[in-house]
């Protein structure tokens, strides 16, 4: 799988679910306070900066998502916002588990939950995983002079 396939699958797989209305492929610092006025929420963003190439055709993507929702003045609503979106991570990586999907999801998933971390009280869960893949290339595939 190549890194922009990984993008299109990714954004697809978050896209479906019906809660999610932005799907971002950037951090949340990278967009906050600049286009928040043109992101719907509750938003799911995702990067992958790092991974591993291993041996034979196995590749590894290291992927950190974001599931963040408005909280409410104050953070009001701040626990339920944050059960919300565990929810839908939840749904996602139950999701991305099925047979059909074109990468292994490990068994056990760490999450941390985002109280008040950004402006607007905006709070979430956020999650890092590491996607193991095929890749369709060989060493014969490399072009050569």
């Amino acid at each position: 799988m190549t890194y922009n396939q990984l993008i299109k699958y990714l954004t697809d797989l978050l896209q479906s679910h019906a809660m999610i209305k932005s799907v971002e492929n950037q951090s949340p610092q990278e967009w906050f306070g600049v286009t928040t006025r043109d992101i719907q929420f509750p938003v799911a963003c995702f990067t992958s900066g790092s991974g591993s190439l291993n041996k034979g055709q196995l590749q590894n993507y290291n992927v950190t998502f974001w599931f963040l929702d408005k909280s409410g003045q104050e953070g009001l609503f701040e626990k339920d916002v944050v059960s919300d979106q565990h929810g839908i991570a939840y749904d996602i990586i139950t999701r991305a588990r099925v047979e059909d999907q074109p990468w292994i999801v490990p068994d056990d998933i760490n999450f941390d939950v985002a109280f008040g971390q950004f402006e607007d009280y905006i709070s979430g869960v956020t999650l890092t995983i590491d996607l193991e893949t095929n890749s369709n290339f060989t060493a014969c595939d490399m072009p050569l002079q």
